[in-house]
């Protein structure tokens, strides 16, 4: 009898707890729609970072459109997007600036497969980002893809440019 109070009593302490340190992704200031402020007209681009650990982007120029979804993570004050790769074929681009040579299989989803239109899957590989004012930047590391590009920064607002 004495181990079933004690059991119970356990129990109850123990779900009436409160959590002391609520998930920071809940609140994060990540958490919202991101809009492109680098490139120029006619392109558009759209991050929605969920609260579920989920984001999405999309965008395009003119015909074309592109897109991703995937997972994120928070490292101290850095917000970390993975996409998941589609299982159709479809062209691929690396998120951000490309200043390396590619083969044709390195623009495709699938080696030697043949995309059905236009739109691209747009491959986010730890792609870090960093929030400062309004603005979500993304960080340049000194190893990564981009280390031959010009000194673009690539940036999201969460206010929508208007473009005339």
């Amino acid at each position: 009898m004495k181990i079933k109070l004690l059991l119970l009593i356990s129990i109850l302490a123990f779900s009436s707890c409160k959590k002391d340190n609520p998930k920071i992704e809940e609140n994060s200031k990540f958490v919202k729609v991101w809009f492109d402020t680098v490139r120029s007209y006619p392109f558009k681009a759209k991050l929605i970072i969920n609260k579920n650990k989920t984001f999405k982007y999309s965008g395009g120029a003119c015909t074309s459109s592109f897109g991703a979804k995937g997972i994120w993570r928070i490292e101290n004050d850095t917000i970390i997007l993975n996409s998941i790769k589609p299982k159709e074929c479809m062209w691929k681009r690396d998120f951000g600036l490309i200043c390396e040579k590619l083969t044709d299989n390195d623009y495709k989803t699938i080696k030697d497969c043949e995309p059905k239109g236009e739109d691209s899957y747009e491959n986010f590989e730890n792609e870090k980002f960093y929030v400062r004012n309004d603005t979500l930047i993304h960080k340049n590391d000194k190893n990564d893809k981009m280390k031959n590009c010009p000194k673009l920064k690539i940036a999201f607002s969460d206010k929508e440019k208007i473009r005339k």
